[in-house]
């Protein structure tokens, strides 16, 4: 970008550049590098930090960003890691215990759909916004607790939108 060129410094010219004619010696150079190196050092940081931020603004909550972030960091080479649509169950609303109301089940002979029951446990499991895949082999590094899961969890959580839910799978 024609910004980055703002922030560029030579840092072996520039003590010479601030030196006036008549105290430009080899002692009075050492002087101003040895001052000048606290601010170089935090320059380097700060040029670290615009470089992380940069990256983290480039990418949105879209899944091929998630996904791009996510092989970026865990698997760089092959770039195994994808994202798909969760399963999305619909609970069929009975009735109260208190209405005594009647229960109509699918006739077969109807030609209309039928509705599916679950119990609560499979609806838990399987309402997510979406399913980060990984590969079967990244398995054995991100187990429950392990400081790569934390960290998958992190950018993941990072990224995604605030009410979006997700799982974590594994597949060849």
């Amino acid at each position: 970008m024609i910004f980055d060129q703002i922030y560029q410094l030579n840092w072996a010219s520039l003590p010479m550049h601030l030196l006036p004619h008549s105290l430009r010696q080899s002692r009075s150079y050492a002087w101003l590098v040895c001052l000048l190196k606290p601010v170089q050092n935090l320059h380097t940081q700060f040029l670290n930090y615009r470089t992380k931020k940069n990256y983290e603004l480039d990418h949105t909550p879209q899944v091929f960003s998630i996904e791009k972030v996510l092989n970026d960091a865990f698997d760089q080479q092959e770039r195994r890691i994808y994202i798909v649509d969760g399963v999305y169950l619909s609970p069929v609303y009975f009735y109260n215990p208190d209405e005594n109301a009647p229960v109509h089940f699918y006739n077969p002979q109807d030609n209309a759909d039928h509705p599916r029951f679950y119990n609560p446990q499979e609806l838990e499991q399987l309402d997510v916004d979406f399913v980060v895949v990984l590969p079967t082999e990244f398995q054995n590094n991100y187990i429950e607790g392990s400081s790569q899961l934390i960290r998958l969890r992190s950018l993941i959580d990072f990224y995604r939108l605030p009410d979006k839910t997700y799982q974590i799978k594994f597949e060849s």
